[in-house]
């Protein structure tokens, strides 16, 4: 003969489904998991922005020597420049600027130093900067004078549905200094 089943029974039943811990280590890596992925990625994507940003700030560094010195002058310098700055980006396994000619933006903007020296800094402007886009202008650069160079890249979010921010990033990297008096 069967036990009548009574109200005290079935809280004891329930009770002991609500103490059975099994399953729960599974369902809490399942929920963290996700978030856990979310933020290694972004550290992976944020870590490539950076090294990228790295890269042109040597280029832009190395660009500037070569007018400094006077190997490249004039009005004229303007693929020979391009190609120097893009033989910084690449190596020959890898590059965070592909087709780095068709993809950085050069500006130059110079002035004659005057008296006192630096005095051309004065009239120099930086770039304007609208959306993914920069001036790109390249003056003419001679023996004394001051200038302001930057170099730009709109860099895309290598791991799509990870960024914040939707598209590209607009990377800048900017130095003045005063030509030698070759």
């Amino acid at each position: 003969m069967q036990k009548p089943r009574t109200i005290g029974g079935a809280r004891e039943r329930v009770a002991g489904i609500m103490r059975r811990e099994r399953g729960a280590s599974t369902l809490e890596f399942v929920l963290i998991l996700p978030f856990f992925l979310l933020v290694v990625f972004m550290i992976i994507e944020l870590g490539l922005v950076f090294v990228a940003q790295e890269l042109l700030d040597n280029a832009v560094r190395d660009g500037a020597r070569l007018l400094r010195i006077g190997t490249l002058s004039g009005s004229s310098y303007s693929t020979a420049l391009a190609t120097a700055v893009c033989n910084d980006l690449t190596t020959t396994t890898f590059t965070l600027v592909p087709s780095c000619t068709q993809n950085i933006q050069i500006y130059v903007a110079a002035a004659s130093s005057g008296s006192p020296a630096g005095s051309g800094f004065q009239s120099l402007r930086t770039a304007t900067v609208t959306g993914q886009s920069m001036t790109q202008t390249k003056a003419l650069v001679s023996a004394n004078y001051d200038v302001v160079m930057q170099i730009g890249y709109s860099y895309p979010w290598t791991l799509p549905g990870i960024s914040l921010l939707t598209g590209n990033t607009m990377l800048i990297s900017t130095i003045a200094f005063q030509t030698e008096p070759y």
